[in-house]
């Protein structure tokens, strides 16, 4: 047997994505007994056990646990124990598409090399050599991409002092 979900909600005076939602939370569908037992101990009971005062000290609590998150994070940032998620999809994006470039260039490469194998196990070792060859020249490059991200950082900044440089001559030579 269904429960009429659209019936619950309106005997309730909520819309029947309310029901949807309460029966994701775990509203039983076996029975309408059931149903009504549980929207009573679940729904109804924490509302009228709760003053709006509480209510609001409730949010105040969550909202203050929602600054010290924010706080601890940023704290974690300026510490450097996080990573942005920006220069972490660029990092990871970057490596495997030089990786991708690499595995695809193999063929190219090595085929002379591929091609005087005698039989398939010697094949079989050659690719595995050769793909262990390029994953660490690939793994060895991820460093230099830090390295040159930091390089990137610094020049930036230099920039921004030049900029600054030029402003304050540009302001002397108009006085």
């Amino acid at each position: 047997m269904t429960i009429n979900r659209t019936k619950l909600g309106r005997e309730y005076g909520y819309d029947e994505s309310t029901v949807r939602f309460w029966v994701e939370k775990g509203m039983p569908q076996d029975t309408e007994d059931n149903a009504r037992a549980w929207i009573v101990e679940n729904i109804l009971k924490p509302l009228r056990n709760t003053s709006v005062q509480e209510q609001i000290q409730q949010e105040k609590l969550r909202k203050m646990a929602a600054e010290a998150a924010t706080a601890e994070i940023e704290l974690e940032q300026r510490l450097g124990n996080l990573i942005e998620l920006s220069y972490l999809e660029q990092s990871l994006s970057e490596y495997f598409s030089q990786l991708k470039n690499y595995l695809r260039s193999i063929p190219q490469k090595y085929y002379l090399e591929l091609f005087e194998c005698q039989d398939a196990l010697e094949l079989k070792v050659l690719l595995q050599n050769i793909i262990d060859d390029v994953l660490n020249e690939i793994g060895n490059q991820e460093y230099e991409f830090t390295e040159e991200l930091d390089e990137q950082q610094e020049i930036t900044i230099n920039l921004e002092e030049v900029d600054q440089d030029d402003i304050t001559t540009k302001e002397d030579e108009t006085q």
